[in-house]
């Protein structure tokens, strides 16, 4: 996928070539309208899964009674989505590697676990890579899973079991689980030089020979005898990569399964943990990679990812490894820019082969449906809490904008003005150094506005003052106030509050936040990298919350993003947004899990008319995107994509030079969680509905008044049939499948609506009406639309 855009020049003149000719253009949403029927009956008749429920064999039929062997036996939905297609794909099919992208809180850790147990084997071995601060987490999730399993904590620098193994290789005694930490896997020693001195010169230590080495050269090499003239600093941290060890001196398949939790985190193409994850699928039969998130918008997310676990597919694909930019040409969104006088001057030369000049290549946000069929649907195996819901609550995001108070809305627009004028005055000289010191000041100072805000910028050796807003003497900021406000009803209700913020670091705001909880009444915990090492963070957060003083968590989200179970916090709220979409859609689930027992309310803060309300809304944009990969494809998902630049910076930066249009917070967000209301029925799934003709029923009623007649049409349009079942009723409207049960309307697991004892109610706002027509033996749900004339 391509755009091409221009940059503005101001003598350019760009005349459109005669020979070109609009194209039309169909929305996605439109296309699937109208076709989307006859392709999903296609789909059902050519696909070929490795598992389906409707055609299970003698093999499927033992792995669930394996299955039941477990300590702790899965859910059906755990077993039917993600366990046994992963499995049989494994052990019945023998493919080498497979996905699991299962939606934060459904459980990947077990189900993990139970495709380990899985293994046709009596005794096998494997090895976990995850991060660091989850290694005794996996340990004890498996103790309690796996019957009569021996665990194996690889995440001290402690090498005594891999040494053992290397001087005689062992058979497995039972299931071994060994656990390593993915820093721990990556870290190795550093590097100094070693060469030898003649005459004052630097010589081979091999070949004897004068060289010259670059001091800044840690790792040299003889440019005659090729030898390494380099050593172990042992002044240094002494310490080996595991995973460098596993690949040097342990057999071929000496893992039966390699399973990497958090994959998307070694996405990286020369990044140490990604040369990790080389070296343990080196050494590994089958390789399970577990991820809740598996892009965050762009191609190359996966582009190594797919290297490392399908080299013969990517090569047979015709992909080389390393040309990321020939990989978004096919499956992403790859953005050219022209400078427009070169255009104008070229544009209308008849020649064959011509050129408009030099553009500027960048690859943006985004990937091609083609991604899916061709490289992920035959490897991926997806789960979404949808598929779980019967095990989970009620789950609920709230935007709540804050208005700032008059003076702190006068500084901050002299603030915005200033910038904005440097910032344009720096961009006309082709000068980008201020546009990032203008974002993060415009996003920092309405919480930080205690302290004075000066942006500088470096002018011949001088640093210049180009935006200045004072620091202000305000008691409790507007954000504080109705942070302490939900804080309050949340207490009122017995509901623990974990609060996320962004600014721990240079612009550190948790000291100022416990004070104001403190005086008011609160007990914050507050959690800091440098006090909890994260392999100790589960630990360290269960001890203190057992003593029963503190009733809210205070901390930087990325502390908790992956694997940490935050059950005992039901109410989530976001003091301040990242611009992470793995960190926002990771940190706004550790609530929402199996074992939550209350409804999960999630809270997004953030100062309206603000440059944080524009951040927000693009987050929104941005987190629509990246579920088109996993599942839900949406025609905004991927319009945004083509639309957005390569990174948030940019897009707020456009936004704020009005080059790009924002819409507002709250239609950001409510476009992201209608998309999450989208049937998650397979296509397969077999349901006794009835095909529901739509109906419409007019009904009219007349008032006169003094003022003359007034006619209200009520129109009830039916919209599916209701089944009423022991404890509730179920709605099928199309293909999407709503619960009523004691006044609540309901969709996977979620409340989207209500009802009252006449049949009145709403969904999303919209009004309903549950009733029995004249002439029929059951009920139906209809919406109701009211109409007006005078």
């Amino acid at each position: 996928m391509e755009i091409n855009t221009l940059t503005p020049h101001s003598e350019a003149q760009i005349q459109c070539a005669p020979d070109q000719v609009k194209k039309k253009t169909v929305k996605l949403a439109d296309f699937l309208g109208e076709w989307g029927n006859i392709l999903k009956s296609q789909v059902i008749k050519n696909m070929n899964p490795v598992y389906s429920t409707k055609v299970e064999d003698d093999w499927d039929i033992a792995a669930r009674e394996k299955l039941q062997q477990l300590i702790r036996p899965p859910f059906a939905s755990q077993t039917r989505r993600g366990i046994l297609p992963v499995a049989r794909s494994f052990y019945r099919e023998d493919n080498k590697a497979a996905f699991l992208v299962g939606e934060m809180g459904a459980g990947k850790t077990f189900m993990g676990l139970a495709v380990a147990y899985l293994i046709p084997k009596s005794s096998k071995r494997i090895l976990i890579q995850c991060p660091g601060h989850l290694v005794k987490k996996w340990i004890r999730e498996a103790e309690e899973t796996i019957p009569g399993c021996i665990c194996f904590n690889l995440g001290d620098k402690n090498m005594e079991q891999l040494l053992a193994h290397k001087l005689h290789v062992a058979r497995p005694l039972g299931t071994e689980i060994w656990v390593v930490g993915k820093e721990r896997a990556k870290l190795h020693f550093q590097r100094k030089k070693q060469i030898i001195l003649r005459r004052g010169a630097e010589c081979c230590p091999d070949c004897g020979k004068s060289v010259e080495v670059s001091e800044t050269d840690k790792s040299p090499t003889c440019e005659y005898c090729r030898a390494r003239m380099w050593s172990a600093d042992r002044d240094k941290v002494r310490r080996y990569a595991k995973a460098e060890f596993i690949k040097r001196f342990l057999p071929n398949n000496f893992f039966d399964l390699l399973i990497l939790d958090e994959v998307h985190e070694l996405k990286g193409g020369g990044t140490a943990q990604g040369q990790a994850m080389s070296c343990l699928i080196a050494k590994s039969k089958k390789i399970l990679a577990l991820t809740g998130t598996l892009m965050g918008g762009y191609s190359k997310d996966l582009f190594y990812l797919l290297w490392r676990m399908f080299p013969g597919r990517m090569k047979a694909a015709g992909f080389e490894y390393g040309r990321t930019l020939q990989f978004a040409e096919r499956y992403g969104v790859v953005q050219r820019t022209y400078d427009s006088k070169d255009v104008a001057v070229n544009l209308n030369i008849a020649s064959i082969g011509r050129k408009i000049g030099r553009s500027r290549v960048k690859e943006a946000p985004g990937i091609s449906p083609l991604l899916l069929p061709d490289l992920l649907l035959e490897r991926s195996v997806f789960v979404r809490l949808a598929d779980i819901s019967d095990a989970l609550p009620d789950y609920d995001e709230i935007i709540v904008p804050v208005a700032m108070n008059e003076e702190q809305q006068e500084e901050y627009d002299q603030l915005s003005d200033s910038l904005m004028t440097a910032t344009r005055q720096a961009l006309a000289c082709g000068d980008m150094r201020l546009l990032g010191k203008m974002l993060q000041s415009l996003l920092a100072y309405p919480d930080g506005c205690r302290v004075e805000e000066l942006v500088t910028l470096e002018k011949n050796g001088i640093e210049e003052i180009v935006g200045r807003a004072q620091a202000l003497d305000i008691d409790l900021l507007p954000k504080e106030e109705r942070l302490l406000e939900i804080l309050a009803s949340e207490k009122k209700q017995g509901r623990k509050v974990a609060i996320f913020l962004e600014h721990t670091g240079t612009r550190d705001l948790l000291p100022t936040l416990k004070e104001k909880l403190s005086s008011n009444g609160f007990s914050p915990l507050i959690m800091r990298s440098q006090v909890v090492t994260p392999e100790n963070r589960e630990e360290w957060l269960r001890g203190n919350m057992a003593t029963g003083t503190y009733d809210c968590l205070v901390c930087n989200p990325n502390l908790v993003k992956t694997g940490l179970d935050l059950l005992d916090f039901p109410t989530v709220v976001f003091f301040q947004c990242g611009y992470s979409v793995f960190t926002l859609r990771q940190a706004s689930r550790r609530s929402w899990r199996i074992g939550q027992g209350l409804p999960v309310r999630v809270f997004y803060m953030a100062y309206a008319q603000t440059m944080q309300e524009k951040a927000l809304s693009l987050m929104a944009q941005k987190m629509e995107t990246s579920l088109a990969v996993e599942g839900e494809l949406s025609d905004q998902g991927l319009a945004a994509l083509s639309e957005s630049d390569n990174s948030m910076m940019y897009e707020l930066a456009k936004a704020l030079t009005g080059k790009k249009t924002v819409g507002s917070m709250d239609d950001a967000w409510s476009r992201y969680k209608q998309r999450q209301i989208v049937s998650c029925l397979s296509l397969d799934d077999n349901q006794d509905v009835r095909e529901t003709t739509t109906t419409t029923i007019k009904t009219t009623t007349t008032m006169t008044t003094t003022t003359g007649s007034t006619s209200i049409t009520h129109e009830y349009i039916v919209r599916g049939r209701v089944y009423v079942q022991n404890d509730g009723a179920v709605v099928y409207v199309g293909r999407n499948r709503f619960e009523l049960k004691a006044g609540a309307v309901y969709w996977s697991g979620r409340k989207i609506g209500w009802y009252d004892r006449k049949g009145c109610g709403e969904i999303n706002e919209k009004p309903i009406r549950i009733y029995r027509p004249e002439e029929s033996q059951g009920f139906v749900l209809a919406e109701v639309r009211k109409r007006q004339a005078v």
